[in-house]
């Protein structure tokens, strides 16, 4: 009874092992984080942060300037106002009140169309670089999944979000591995 019960355990043993080395030959990796874990992507990101930051300041003071403006001609209508009910003459600040009027409307004219022209092109930008980083890292990635994959003897490796359950020992996580390599320039 002894001998059959050990022939059963190495029959299953035998069985079971093929599976649970086929289980060890996948690899997978999060592509996402290592997007946002890789040095060039921070280093894009604080590059287009900085531009957003230098525009921002830009339309800051081009703010300030049509308030300033604004202010003005708000203080000489009043001034113009206290003027006609005092019966004084007005064609002074008439003229001036015309002026600053243009003026404001200019003024705002152009600081809508720096703002329209700043939001296109940050994301014209922001398109350029993060596809060229985008592009630059597939090759890279792909780089260099291979070899860690050829490292583990690895028969394919998968992206995470393409496998809707999965038990967490069927596959080698290589994704700090990725990240590492790529941070190194390995």
């Amino acid at each position: 009874m002894r001998k059959s019960i050990v022939k059963f355990l190495l029959i299953v043993g035998l069985v079971a092992c093929p599976l649970m080395v086929s289980a060890a030959e996948f690899g997978i990796i999060d592509a996402a984080q290592i997007f946002n874990k890789y040095n060039e992507t921070q280093k894009t990101k604080n590059m287009l942060e900085s531009k957003k930051a230098s525009l921002q300041t830009e339309l800051e003071k081009r703010k300030k300037e049509v308030k300033d403006l604004n202010d003005k001609y708000v203080e000489l209508a009043k001034d113009t106002q206290k003027k006609r009910d005092a019966k004084k003459d007005v064609t002074a600040n008439e003229k001036q009140i015309a002026e600053l009027r243009k003026q404001l409307a200019t003024k705002e004219g152009e600081l809508q169309k720096f703002f329209e022209e700043s939001q296109k092109g940050l994301y014209a930008l922001e398109e350029k670089e993060m596809g060229a980083l985008s592009k630059n890292l597939d090759s890279k990635v792909d780089t260099v999944i291979g070899k860690i994959a050829k490292n583990y003897k690895l028969k394919g490796v998968f992206e995470k979000r393409s496998i809707y359950w999965q038990d967490k020992t069927a596959f080698k996580d290589i994704t700090d591995e990725v990240i590492k390599a790529l941070n190194s320039g390995k």
